[in-house]
């Protein structure tokens, strides 16, 4: 196994600790060394629809924003040269020029994002086949890895979202490479598409982004994918009185994590033989991907409908869940909202088919957890540029603290106490505070 390391973390929430520890630990197993360099796997063991080298391009933007808090930056630089040379980012919805620009968010360094900007260019022109009439994107929602989803397939707020954080993508590297008329073009499908997603997919009668079908009808059912264009920025104002679902028991709040589905609606959990659903079950893809939106929106809405409280009540819940029947920590599939089962596992158990390996899904890496940790509960906001802020969302903990950061070049290291408050530490001598009573945010030019 290659010898890797993230930033130590350390909170008073011990079961929070074992699972940061723990997904640190599940990373490491999936980094595996090939003749066309590193990747990262979704699986451990072979599964048949992967590509080259066991590689799933579905969960790969989860495998951008938590490795791109390793200290050995190298591996996240070959992965992204794997897919744009010799893997399949196609094969599912992957935002890969994204995926590049939010490492070089953390390393500071656009070289690597730069150098596959002729192939990043390729693989996003190859998407207009999935363009449908006016200009949006349409997809399976297997081929977004949400299968027998309520919503089905048609124009759908994940493709759309990821498409648009593409284009913006592209318009930031060629803006560093001095391209700055193909910046201009790229900037300005972004912004249009934006407006589309906006005008089009927003269902006022449900309140949420959701999905237009193949005849042109909005699905009003209420799904976790609504939340997928904060991650970028995309939603107008007036949109986020849907971030009260999260807190809801009659929409999306269960007792072991959030539902992938609104759970009123009359199709939610309906039965199909097949052990991956999405109309209800948890799925870590979805709950990662929603507290990356949450930690967002609280960390540009001056009057958020959530709090950063109601954050951490969610990821701990999220950070809970990691475990097996007797306690110890795993991460499986998908999971039952209200029992704590590891459904998939479970459903193949019982199924006893060939084919079906009941225990493929351990330790699977489908999801984030780290960068949750690194950017909600400590708050660093990476960014082009070296102005950097810390805007934490893990204040209702008594303390946490965070070391051997790696950010643009520098080390750093964040502590919060409620006795104490805040305080970052810059390359082992710069340190910057505020007071556990005033606003917890700190600005830094580094």
């Amino acid at each position: 196994m290659t010898q890797i390391h993230f930033p130590k973390f350390t909170s008073s929430d011990q079961e929070l600790d074992i699972t940061y520890n723990y997904r640190c630990e599940v990373y490491r197993h999936h980094v595996k060394e090939t003749p066309d360099g590193y990747v990262i796997t979704e699986f451990l063991p072979d599964v048949p629809w992967s590509g080259k080298y066991n590689t799933i391009s579905c969960a790969a933007s989860h495998h951008f924003r938590d490795g791109r808090w390793l200290h050995e930056t190298y591996l996240l630089e070959e992965y992204a040269k794997f897919w744009c040379t010799a893997g399949n980012p196609r094969l599912y919805s992957f935002p890969i020029a994204n995926s590049v620009a939010v490492l070089a968010d953390v390393t500071g360094d656009d070289s690597t994002a730069e150098a596959l900007y002729p192939q990043l260019r390729e693989i996003h022109a190859a998407w207009d086949d999935h363009k449908v009439d006016g200009g949006m994107y349409r997809q399976r929602c297997d081929r977004d890895g949400m299968e027998y989803s309520i919503s089905g397939d048609g124009i759908r707020p994940t493709i759309n979202a990821y498409m648009t954080a593409d284009k913006f993508a592209l318009a930031r590297i060629a803006d560093k490479i001095g391209n700055a008329d193909e910046a201009r073009a790229y900037r300005t499908e972004a912004e249009a598409l934006s407006r589309q997603i906006n005008e089009t997919l927003w269902n006022e009668e449900i309140g949420m982004f959701g999905v237009v079908s193949d005849d042109g009808i909005r699905q009003n059912v209420r799904e976790q994918i609504g939340y997928v264009p904060w991650i970028y920025g995309i939603p107008t104002t007036g949109k986020d009185s849907c971030f009260r679902y999260l807190l809801d028991p009659d929409c999306f709040l269960a007792k072991y994590g959030l539902r992938t589905a609104d759970v009123s609606h009359p199709e939610y959990n309906k039965p199909f033989d097949h052990e991956c659903l999405w109309n209800g079950p948890v799925w870590p893809f979805a709950t990662s991907q929603t507290l990356t939106a949450v930690i967002a929106y609280l960390h540009t809405e001056k009057q958020p409908k959530i709090t950063a409280d109601d954050f951490m009540r969610l990821l701990l819940q999220y950070a809970y869940s990691h475990r097996d029947t007797d306690g110890s920590p795993c991460l499986d599939e998908n999971m039952d909202p209200d029992t704590g089962i590891w459904l998939a596992r479970e459903i193949m158990r019982s199924w006893n088919r060939p084919g079906k390996d009941p225990t493929r899904g351990q330790h699977y890496n489908h999801s984030s957890f780290i960068d949750l940790v690194m950017t909600g509960i400590c708050g660093i906001c990476p960014a082009e540029g070296n102005h950097l802020v810390i805007h934490p969302l893990g204040t209702s903990l008594d303390t946490f603290s965070v070391s051997d950061v790696h950010y643009h070049g520098h080390t750093l290291a964040i502590v919060w106490s409620k006795a104490s408050g805040l305080s970052v530490t810059v390359d082992g001598s710069r340190v910057y505070c505020c007071d556990a009573d005033g606003e917890i945010r700190l600005e830094i030019d580094l």
